[in-house]
């Protein structure tokens, strides 16, 4: 009797110990959508994300250069022996200007289009991250809430289940319970130890992990707060979610711009068969260690160009063929992509639609059981004072109410978890959590 005592207090203080050994002088109390705005100002994806965006942007500038003058200058030095020779097409010159600006190609117009919609895609994929991070940040928070939920409820039964192996264990001894008994009660205890692991194990990763994605010291205990998380979207039929969802999804949208980009790469290639058009202007000075004056009836040091270069494509081979049908095949290829995405998108609303119904209803089941659970508590605790029930039955009805408990929890977290997701589908996690 003495030794169980004893065990039941020292686990009574090694649970108090940990308890404490978490929670540091350093603590930081955050609610979710503070954890989730952290998230999307320090995540390390949602910075990546933004710099690919912003290369997209430069893409642009550089693309649009191609129907900008273009203009170089320079020098060439050369011997030459008999009839003055070119270099690369241009006399040898002290000094050369060369300016060229398109004035029509369909292949330029084009390119710069394409490059315009995959800036765009490049923004609608920083769209998509910051949702994906969202989801994941409250998540992340609300399981961590949940694991020390169950940690404190796996404390209380832990105490329950030793007070209940101590309690047989004298019975035992007073010759009125079976071994089995006594084997039984210690079954329960380990079992129950085993949950306090679980549940502080668990909740020491999600602490890393949720001070990982909000940029918050790992030295600083993260305090949580319950999660409170609407979505404005529920109760609207499925197919109109699916509709709002189109719209507002960054992954459909950066599907679609990726789809238009295609499009004007196809055309783009066409252009290869279309006219071009460059206005053309060329400026160089001569030196007369080249000889020129010995060949040429005049000499003119000062020597320019002003004119038009018109190029008409007449025969390519199967180049140009063939450069425009894998474009096309490119282009079908994001089309049946995007297809699959919004049927995919379809079907997973359905479900979640349905998950978040069934959790909706099982955290409702739960929680009226242990309302029930608890008013037989109350009369089971007025049969105890009339000595008409054993400590053991009282222990063993505490036992169960704990079990009730847990369960509320655990159908809490899964309602919380069923939103996070409908609101992670429709592209609206970043917006509604960060609030």
């Amino acid at each position: 009797m003495k030794r169980l005592s004893g065990t039941l207090v020292v686990w009574t203080l090694c649970l108090s110990w940990a308890h404490a050994a978490e929670t540091p002088a350093g603590a930081r109390a955050l609610t979710l959508q503070e954890a989730v705005s952290l998230a999307l100002e320090r995540s390390p994806e949602v910075l990546l994300a933004r710099t690919q965006a912003l290369q997209a942007g430069e893409s642009v500038r550089e693309s649009r250069s191609l129907d900008r003058p273009q203009v170089t200058a320079g020098t060439g030095l050369a011997y030459n022996n008999g009839f003055p020779l070119s270099i690369e097409g241009s006399a040898p010159s002290i000094f050369k200007i060369i300016g060229s600006q398109s004035l029509f190609s369909a292949k330029n117009s084009n390119l710069i289009k394409e490059s315009k919609e995959s800036e765009r895609a490049g923004g609608f994929a920083a769209g998509r991250v910051r949702n994906e991070v969202a989801a994941r940040t409250a998540l992340c928070y609300s399981r961590l809430h949940q694991a020390r939920k169950v940690q404190a409820l796996a404390g209380r039964r832990l105490e329950e289940a030793l007070r209940r192996q101590e309690t047989t264990e004298s019975l035992l001894e007073g010759g009125k319970a079976r071994p089995v008994d006594a084997a039984v009660a210690r079954t329960a205890a380990a079992a129950a130890r085993q949950d306090v692991l679980v549940a502080r194990e668990e909740a020491r990763v999600l602490q890393a992990e949720l001070s990982a994605l909000t940029g918050i010291a790992g030295g600083v205990s993260i305090e949580t707060r319950d999660p409170l998380i609407g979505n404005p979207l529920e109760g609207e039929p499925a197919e109109e979610m699916y509709r709002r969802a189109v719209r507002s999804s960054p992954e459909i949208l950066e599907a679609e711009a990726a789809v238009r980009a295609r499009g004007f790469h196809t055309a783009a290639e066409k252009g290869e068969r279309h006219p071009r058009m460059n206005f053309v202007t060329e400026y160089a000075l001569f030196s007369r260690s080249n000889n020129y004056e010995d060949y040429y009836r005049r000499f003119e040091r000062h020597n320019y160009l002003l004119g038009l270069s018109i190029e008409v494509p007449l025969f390519t081979g199967s180049r140009t063929d063939a450069r425009i049908a894998r474009s096309r095949l490119e282009e079908e290829g994001e089309r049946h992509r995007l297809e699959g995405l919004k049927s995919d998108l379809r079907v997973a609303i359905a479900r979640a639609l349905g998950a978040l119904a069934i959790a909706r209803g099982a955290a409702e089941l739960a929680r009226q059981d242990l309302e029930t659970a608890r008013e037989l508590q109350v009369l089971d605790e007025a049969l105890l004072a009339e000595g008409r029930m054993s400590e053991q039955e009282m222990a063993a009805v505490r036992f169960e109410l704990q079990g009730k408990e847990r369960a509320l929890v655990d159908a809490d977290h899964a309602l919380i978890e069923r939103r996070i997701e409908l609101l992670r589908l429709t592209g609206t996690a970043s917006s509604a959590l960060a609030e």
